[in-house]
């Protein structure tokens, strides 16, 4: 029973060491691997160590080459590109501390190996990105996952920063209740979306909110009630558009845009590429399209940015309200 246990570990043991110290450039002899299993307290004889790597060869695709056989794992469940992209999300996300962020970083890099995590070091520059002071977010949304899962709303007081008093509670820590019904990660942090019918006017149950989580404090889920599910037809990708990306007005209006055909990359940056583009019947250099958002500040920045190539051709209404807004820019 001992030998069997001990088997059991030796093979585990190496399998660590093929994962962590080898790749299709970096091989181990198998005089080497039993030198580093004999150093852990595994040592073992030519045969046994054939047989582990045999098991190993269905398990984690090891390999030989060359003479002497060099043993080392060729493929792995997350690409080297990959890693570097999850690791930077890790990075983006200002509502963990710098302590989570390293420990989700390190554990990232232990998906390859030992060489290919220092090519990572190499490769990756961090950017100074901000950071929280604690990690209440996560905690935030597990409870707003849950109240998903099992269908309940949830319950929170939600801050917001005051000059000289720091975070503070809205409304006088009025507690929220809100029928969740996705997280959604925007510009390095998470809202929740969902609709506040027992806090809503008459009409208006149905009216969709966001919430920034990392805001969203003592985040309870509320499992007396049930969840009311989302409106038929409701797609959080177009909510997304229409409002994360250019905070605004609670109503969507339809905005008809005009910009020259060289910036429709730009657009498509911005909008969905199901939106229709039209040539302007006045000049077919110019390009037109009618797009639906929440009106903002935000959104007549990134027109104003275009310097005249993008123009807000209608309603009139908010053509007036962007003209406004420009003149209070040059009047600051």
């Amino acid at each position: 029973m001992a030998n069997t246990e001990n088997g059991k570990q030796r093979l585990l043991q190496l399998a660590g060491i093929l994962l962590k110290e080898t790749d299709e450039k970096h091989g181990l002899t198998r005089v080497e691997l039993e030198g580093r299993l004999e150093k852990m307290g595994y040592p073992v004889e030519r045969k046994a160590l054939s047989r582990d790597i045999e098991i190993l060869r269905d398990m984690i695709n090891v390999e030989n080459a060359g003479k002497p056989p060099r043993y080392y794992v060729e493929h792995r469940d997350f690409e080297l590109e990959e890693i570097m992209i999850l690791i930077d999300a890790v990075e983006s996300a200002s509502f963990m501390t710098e302590k989570k962020k390293s420990n989700l970083i390190h554990k990232l890099k232990d998906l390859t190996s030992f060489y290919k995590a220092q090519e990572l070091n190499a490769q990756i520059h961090y950017l100074g990105r901000h950071s929280s002071k604690n990690n209440d977010v996560l905690y935030s949304t597990s409870a707003i996952r849950t109240a998903i899962n099992e269908k309940h709303p949830v319950t929170f007081q939600y801050y917001e920063y005051v000059l000289g008093a720091g975070a503070v509670p809205k409304r006088g820590g009025m507690k929220y209740i809100l029928h969740p019904y996705t997280l959604v990660w925007d510009n390095g942090f998470y809202y929740c979306v969902g609709t506040r019918p027992e806090q809503s006017a008459q009409g208006e149950e149905t009216k969709l909110y966001h919430f920034r989580v990392d805001r969203m404090k003592n985040v309870q889920v509320a499992d007396d009630k049930e969840l009311i599910s989302p409106p038929e037809g409701f797609n959080v990708a177009k909510y997304i558009d229409s409002t994360f990306s250019m905070y605004g007005s609670d109503k969507e209006e339809t905005v008809q845009l005009r910009f020259h055909k060289k910036l429709l990359n730009q657009f498509f940056d911005k909008f969905d590429q199901s939106v229709n583009v039209m040539r302007d019947s006045k000049d077919p250099d110019f390009l037109i399209a009618n797009v639906n958002i929440h009106v903002s500040p935000t959104f007549f920045s990134w027109v104003s940015q275009y310097a005249g190539e993008f123009t807000i051709e209608g309603p009139q209404k908010i053509r007036k309200q962007y003209h406004e807004h420009l003149r209070k820019a040059l009047e600051a």
